[in-house]
């Protein structure tokens, strides 16, 4: 049995858990014993039985590995634990035949799910709505996620969701307890807790407690079950995604494919709360302006579940007495907020994703606390480049830097001059007076999805950070001039004087002074190449990488190629030697197409299996 297993994935050329060689070198041992036992005459001996069951196991273990490689592959990049996917497994039938009632209920399945102008109407984005609300649970939770997704959800749809709320229930003080005890051990890490929430969301639940020491935090405690939860809903919205792109050309249009996996992959990063504590920690180091603050993590206490965070005094900015208690002037408030935005932004790289009135608050000494890191922007230097880049843009009114900031995203994006034409008619609208505008952003990326241009997420998340923004300015200073505001604070953060761009200029400098130095060796090298007649150019499109992917696949579909003209020719031998009268050559007709048979099925078999392996493992 053992040789059996082993042998099958050697041919094979896979790698197999324990349990699944075990299961297939038993099952396909125990069918060549049985294939052995009818096709052999009665009593044989030990010489005629163990070839003949074990060239049958041998093919049966082969054919069960890729019957199980092709059934049990991994369908998507994320596998939660044995117990989460039972539960799930459990569970997921009777929450997709509820949401299925659902959808039909509100005129999502059917006949009314005909064209992208139905699901993009105010009427349909109303429906959409409605269907979320009454399927609950994690539902809600991607209905918010989509609403800030303008680049992949019509605009009517996200007016609908904007302001989706979920109805939340609260977990009991008991199994909350269980859950701390659970995620800190038995001993009492607080002082204080108050088994009254101070809010409670669909991920998790807040509650007020008070250390050891005396310090007052703040507790945000995963809700008990939310991974089942997480886990039911993602595979039913995954299931629902496709099935509608299978079945109406508007789902296809919409790419509610794509759209579902963008909101899976969102909502599971927003489960580990040592993710959120790694997002709030980045953005206390990126906040270096005046009078901002970011509450500090308690890392010794905080877990994949569990978030402990310093307690802020503070109200809402929405609340205008809180504002006008502190003394500090409103639009010195409005002004400290946009450069600390704007400082994340362009020098940091990672900003608060999700600056609403809520989440930021005011204490008694004026200072602005931004809170709640579950959306987080990061940008890579890449993108962060070409930010720069576009930001120079927008405060100087020049369409050409917007363009070569957006080809940076993509080098085939359309000629230049098509670009600057509608940059220019954004600007022309947008700015006024020399500033800038947080909202020509949205502008910005309208024109990349236009031009199709890969329009990268962090980019979509900040601009709908910029216009989350400007209504929380306007809530604080409802006379702030959000375009001088920004343009002069931007001025600071992109120097375009002729002393910064000299700064721009040393530094470049500086980054290819090793190739500046090694340039003129290299040009001697080749002008001496050139005069000794010893320089060749020669372009041979076969010797690079490529061309060893390129000899991989003729490599595979001959050898799948062989192994078909092989069963084919078996096939035929076994045919002559059943017409053939009998004798020897009817007998050598018949063992040579029994092993060309084995043989050309070994080969196709070991091509399945590397295909479904593939698929599994793209990388």
């Amino acid at each position: 049995m053992i040789v059996v297993s082993l042998g099958a994935g050697r041919i094979l050329g896979v790698r197999r858990g324990f349990l699944r060689a075990a299961v297939t070198g038993l099952l396909g041992t125990l069918v060549g014993l049985a294939v052995a036992a009818a096709l052999l005459p009665p009593a044989p001996t030990a010489s005629e039985v163990l070839p003949t069951a074990f060239g049958f196991a041998l093919l049966a273990a082969m054919i069960l590995s890729v019957s199980l490689e092709a059934v049990l592959r991994p369908r998507g990049p994320r596998r939660g634990s044995l117990r989460t996917r039972v539960r799930t497994f459990l569970t997921v039938g009777g929450r997709l035949w509820e949401v299925a009632r659902t959808a039909r209920r509100h005129g999502l399945a059917g006949p009314r799910l005909a064209s992208r102008a139905a699901l993009s109407s105010p009427e349909g984005a109303q429906r959409i709505r409605r269907f979320l609300e009454d399927c609950g649970g994690m539902f809600v939770k991607f209905g918010q996620i989509a609403s800030t997704r303008s680049d992949l959800v019509p605009a009517p749809v996200i007016a609908a969701l904007g302001d989706l709320q979920a109805d939340v229930r609260r977990v009991p003080p008991a199994q909350i307890r269980e859950r701390l005890v659970e995620e800190l051990g038995p001993d009492e890490v607080f002082a204080e807790f108050s088994a009254e929430p101070l809010a409670a969301a669909s991920i998790g639940q807040t509650h007020l407690a008070v250390l050891p020491s005396g310090e007052p935090v703040v507790v945000k405690i995963r809700r008990p079950g939310i991974e089942v939860s997480v886990a039911r809903d993602s595979a039913v919205l995954r299931w629902a995604a496709r099935a509608a792109a299978r079945r109406s050309a508007a789902a296809r249009r919409l790419g509610l494919v794509p759209l579902a996996d963008e909101l899976i992959r969102s909502i599971d990063g927003e489960l580990s709360y040592l993710a959120e504590a790694a997002s709030a920690r980045a953005l206390a180091e990126a906040t270096t302006e005046p009078g901002i603050r970011i509450p500090a993590v308690h890392t010794e206490l905080s877990t994949d579940g569990v978030l402990v965070l310093e307690r802020v005094d503070g109200c809402p900015v929405s609340d205008a007495d809180a504002v006008e208690a502190t003394g500090v002037p409103r639009a010195a408030l409005a002004e400290r907020l946009l450069g600390a935005f704007l400082a994340q932004v362009m020098t940091a790289g990672v900003f608060h994703a999700d600056p609403h009135p809520g989440n930021v608050l005011i204490d008694p000494e004026g200072v602005l606390w931004l809170i709640d890191f579950g959306a987080v922007g990061i940008i890579d230097p890449v993108s962060m480049d070409a930010l720069q880049l576009m930001a120079a843009g927008l405060a100087t009114r020049q369409p050409a830097l917007i363009s070569r900031a957006m080809r940076a995203f993509a080098p085939d994006a359309p000629p230049t001059q098509a670009l600057e034409a509608e940059i220019s008619r954004v600007l022309s609208a947008q700015l006024h007076a020399g500033g800038f505008d947080p909202r020509s952003m949205q502008d910005v990326i309208a024109i990349m999805q236009h031009h199709r241009i890969p329009v990268p997420p962090t980019l979509t998340l900040l601009g709908r950070a910029l216009v989350t923004l400007e209504g929380t300015l306007r809530a604080i200073d409802p006379h702030v001039d959000l375009a001088a505001a920004a343009a002069g604070r931007l001025g600071s953060t992109v120097d375009l004087s002729p002393e910064g761009t000299q700064d721009v200029v040393q530094r470049e400098l500086v980054r290819n002074l090793p190739t500046l130095r090694a340039l003129p060796g290299l040009v001697e090298d080749v002008v001496l190449q050139l005069r000794a007649g010893s320089a060749r150019l020669q372009v041979d499109a076969f010797s690079n990488p490529g061309s060893r992917v390129v000899s991989r696949w003729l490599d595979r579909a001959t050898f799948a190629l062989v192994g078909a003209v092989g069963l084919v020719a078996s096939a035929v031998m076994l045919v002559g030697a059943a017409l053939a009268p009998a004798g020897a050559p009817a007998n050598t007709l018949t063992a040579v197409g029994y092993i060309g048979l084995v043989v050309s099925a070994v080969m196709l078999l070991r091509v399945v299996a590397q295909i479904l392996r593939r698929e599994a493992d793209p990388d």
